[in-house]
């Protein structure tokens, strides 16, 4: 269980919902290109949002850094992000999947 984690259950467990539950939504209230400046450790973006006084850089940059941006759109198979692939029906297959697949009727 990593620190947020840990925090959270806290929180929760001395009735500070409030803590808890923005602990638990900051992915919804940050842009993915902020969340992006925090994992490079761009102390400005501290000028730029409006955060409690109990959330330290620290804290940020540890959540920040467990989150994962992805680009593109995920595979149904591999369920990867990627970039280029195909709609099948649909469903994004991404271009590795689509070569194997390929050479499977082959």
């Amino acid at each position: 269980m990593d620190r947020i984690e840990k925090l959270i259950t806290e929180y929760t467990r001395k009735g500070q919902l409030d803590k808890a539950n923005f602990l638990k939504n900051l992915d919804k209230v940050l842009l993915p290109s902020t969340i992006q400046r925090i994992q490079q450790n761009d102390k400005t973006v501290l000028k730029e949002i409006v955060l409690p006084k109990w959330v330290d850089w620290e804290l940020l940059y540890e959540w920040a850094n467990s989150k994962k941006i992805k680009n593109g759109r995920t595979c149904i198979l591999c369920n990867e992000s990627s970039e280029t692939g195909i709609d099948f029906k649909s469903k994004f297959i991404c271009d590795n999947c689509f070569l194997r697949l390929k050479n499977l009727n082959q």
